[in-house]
């Protein structure tokens, strides 16, 4: 997959903006506030459809502006061609999306996600390894949703069950009310469950491959997704009613895969305690770049990769191996408010500033 056109209209620092990057690595930069970050972001948008940098999408539009837009038109690696969009406007003090795909609107979020394959790294995805195990369940949701549409639809039934029995624990209902939920759970989680495991022992393997490229230490990682839950319908249940004093208590469902973790380890030590902030972001990075592959993988189709700022907390190493592995994905975007130094890899360098894009120039930066 290739981006071959990106418009934006009153996008972030964007007024009118049309940017037809190349095949292979292309790198941004400029000062920082320049409008780098702003153009992954658009990306993401087309593969995600959230922005990772704000939860108020209003904050997308150019300041003092109504409407915004994202253009985005791809080839695919048999010459396809993709069309993807999203607007927003405001109307009536209310702010509305619209997404559309080949020119025609998208009335569900499941047809949208994961047309382009597309994986976006970025300084705070550190808390995949260190942060809350609510982090690593979007890691794996996200990239679950992009792979199978039904995915999604049932972690929306299971945000449903989970508020249905929730608000019946609060009322102090008993296990009469409660029996039809439970069944439900209990099937949500063996699917949910089911796909989190499986997506987990593919990327543990990639993951180890990518780290092995990025140093020379043998001992890989594992990911292992965490069970809360049992698996069989009676040992669930009655797991449940062990509970059922305590969830009343806190009002609150305490057995689902909303509770489940994916443990990260290294040397068989959970990076999450014991690993310094180098190995983190290291493997955060490793879990970016494995998905992108699965992706690809899954889509059969070659991925995108989105690196912002990715090569600023790392040794010149570190550096130097990065960029050698990015030429297996078929485009690369790279941020960096410095010039890049001692890499044998050829960019196409575009300088941003105030919100303009400015022509590339090809570039081999050697030291």
């Amino acid at each position: 997959m290739i981006l071959k056109r990106l418009r934006l209209y009153n996008f972030r620092v964007y007024q009118e903006q049309t940017f037809s990057p190349e095949p292979g690595l292309n790198l941004l930069t400029g000062l920082n506030g320049a409008g780098k970050t702003a153009v992954l972001e658009a990306l993401h948008l087309l593969s995600a459809a959230r922005s990772f940098r704000t939860k108020r999408e209003r904050e997308l539009c150019y300041w003092g502006q109504t409407q915004c837009q994202i253009e985005g038109h791809f080839t695919s690696d048999s010459n396809n061609k993709r069309s993807l969009s999203l607007s927003w406007q405001k109307e009536d003090g209310e702010w509305s999306k619209k997404a559309g795909f080949q020119g025609d609107s998208v009335a569900r979020l499941s047809d949208f996600l994961g047309c382009v394959p597309m994986s976006l790294f970025t300084p705070s995805d550190l808390s995949l390894v260190n942060g809350s195990p609510s982090a690593r369940r979007r890691y794996l949701d996200l990239m679950l949703s992009k792979m199978f549409p039904l995915h999604l639809q049932e972690l929306a039934r299971l945000k449903q069950v989970l508020g249905s029995r929730n608000a019946l624990l609060r009322q102090g209902r008993g296990p009469r009310e409660l029996a039809p939920w439970n069944k439900l759970l209990f099937q949500l989680s063996l699917t949910v469950g089911a796909r989190r495991e499986s997506l987990a022992t593919q990327l543990s393997e990639l993951c180890c491959d990518f780290l092995s490229q990025l140093t020379d230490d043998p001992s890989g990682i594992t990911l292992e997704y965490r069970r809360c839950w049992p698996q069989d319908w009676d040992s669930f249940s009655a797991r449940l009613r062990e509970l059922q004093e305590r969830e009343q208590k806190r009002g609150s469902t305490l057995l689902s895969p909303q509770q489940d973790d994916l443990e990260i380890q290294r040397r068989e030590r959970s990076l999450r305690t014991y690993g310094s902030q180098g190995e983190q972001r290291l493997v955060a990075l490793c879990l970016r770049l494995s998905e992108a592959k699965q992706l690809a993988l899954q889509k059969n189709e070659s991925a995108i990769l989105l690196l912002d700022d990715a090569l600023s907390e790392f040794d010149p190493e570190k550096r130097e191996r990065l960029l050698a592995l990015l030429p297996q994905f078929s485009q690369v975007f790279l941020t960096s408010a410095q010039p890049l130094r001692s890499t044998p890899s050829t960019f196409q360098v575009y300088q941003v500033r105030e919100g303009v894009i400015q022509n590339a120039t090809k570039l081999k930066v050697l030291e």
